[in-house]
């Protein structure tokens, strides 16, 4: 029983810091991509507070390692002596609070992955997916909830009574059970979402195997939790083993709703450049437009869906590097160059003429935007007079009409 006790303390508190290394090492990635701590997002927001869900479950797992609790051969508590008893009860209330514990962190992690799908497969049929699968969580975490706390074992005080008359109150196997079910199911829907977008995406082999891998990793707390309720139920009285998969359980969620954030920062340490990857093949158009590479714009290509999306961070760093703009999700804005032409120009004049500029009042805001479905291309309207598409307006613009055309351009990190 020692030993156990010593094996479990070590184990905990070594995996530990590695699990808040890899939270910090996350939030200081996502500033290094985003500018700024001002701008991190909902997740990493999340993540935080999945530092204290994370700390509960070890301090609670050591807690219930060396006290007694209810959950005791027949016969046995009947003989404690008050002291006994009341370290049993106090045992007993840990094990309640490291589900609690348990339940926060696993979920929190879910809901960190969820919110990262959801940025992948905006504009993608994919997204309904995700949001299908985050609906599926809340349900099944409310019900775990409801049926743990108020159906399972009741009175409630009988969670931490000793000697226990409900057995459900010691053991927990229903409650077991039901987290168990509504777990691994969503761990499995969650894995599903990303890995059909990787393989189908046009990238060199070695990079897709390294992005696929990532993604995968999911399996690896799906097996944490098999073990965990394995010797949960296998496990005799006395036995401390299943308290060492609850501590792998929790650090493996830890672990793997961090590592997909960590490349920025990994770039920067050892000079790796971009992981522009998932980049697919494009194809240059003539709209005649360089970006700051020298390279002709590319608008518009099918072949491009979601490429934008997976380099939103990287466009942003490139973004303020070039002095342009960016929308609140994180989209660049455009840069528009005016060009004023007066009515009855002529080809191969001077053009632009010189014009007074139209008035403040009608000028609006340009935002750009990835079109659904199209990947990287652009949609624009003339910011005054008729709606005009940027590639058409020039020197035989219509008579008349005062219009702008918008220079569209678009940057990733390999720009820079």
């Amino acid at each position: 029983m020692v030993s156990q006790v010593r094996s479990l303390l070590i184990e905990s508190w070594s995996l530990y810091p590695f699990g808040l290394l890899l939270i910090a090492a996350r939030i200081v990635s996502r500033r290094l991509l985003l500018g700024s701590f001002k701008k991190l997002q909902m997740d990493d927001w999340i993540m935080m507070f999945v530092a204290v869900t994370f700390t509960g479950v070890i301090v609670s797992v050591n807690q219930v390692s060396t006290n007694l609790s209810n959950y005791l051969p027949p016969g046995v508590a009947e003989k404690f002596t008050p002291e006994e008893n009341a370290n049993a009860v106090y045992g007993s209330k840990f094990v309640l609070v490291l589900e609690e514990f348990m339940l926060a962190n696993t979920w929190l992690c879910k809901a960190c992955l969820l919110i990262l799908y959801h940025q992948m497969t905006l504009g993608l049929k994919q997204n309904k997916l995700v949001k299908l699968v985050g609906a599926y969580c809340v349900f099944g975490y409310v019900l775990v909830q409801i049926l743990y706390l108020a159906v399972w074992c009741r009175p409630f005080k009988q969670y931490w009574q000793v000697p226990v008359d409900n057995s459900q109150c010691a053991s927990y196997y229903d409650h077991l059970i039901t987290s168990s079910v509504f777990n691994i199911t969503s761990d499995l829907m969650m894995i599903y979402i990303p890995l059909p977008i990787l393989i189908r995406a046009r990238l060199p082999l070695k990079r897709k195997i390294i992005l696929c891998g990532v993604f995968s990793l999911g399996f690896l707390v799906i097996l944490c939790a098999i073990l965990n309720r394995y010797y949960n139920f296998t496990a005799g009285f006395g036995s401390l083993i299943y308290l060492n998969w609850y501590v792998g359980e929790a650090a493996t969620s830890v672990f793997v709703a961090n590592v997909p954030h960590l490349w920025p920062l990994l770039s920067r340490i050892f000079a790796l450049g971009a992981f522009n990857s998932l980049r697919r093949t494009t194809g240059n158009s003539n709209s005649g437009a360089p970006n700051n590479s020298g390279s002709n714009t590319n608008t518009n290509n099918n072949n491009n869906n979601g490429t934008n999306r997976w380099h939103k961070g990287s466009a942003q760093r490139s973004s303020r590097r070039l002095g342009r703009s960016e929308t609140q999700d994180g989209y660049l804005r455009t840069e528009s160059e005016e060009r004023i032409v007066r009515a009855g120009a002529k080809q191969g004049g001077t053009w632009p003429l010189p014009t007074p500029t139209p008035p403040a009042s009608d000028e609006r805001t340009l935002e750009m935007g990835p079109v659904e479905g199209k990947g990287l291309g652009y949609t624009a309207t003339a910011a005054a007079g008729e709606g005009l598409d940027a590639e058409k307006a020039g020197p035989n613009a219509g008579a008349g009409g005062i219009v702008r055309t918008v220079q569209i351009r678009q940057y990733s990190s390999e720009n820079v």
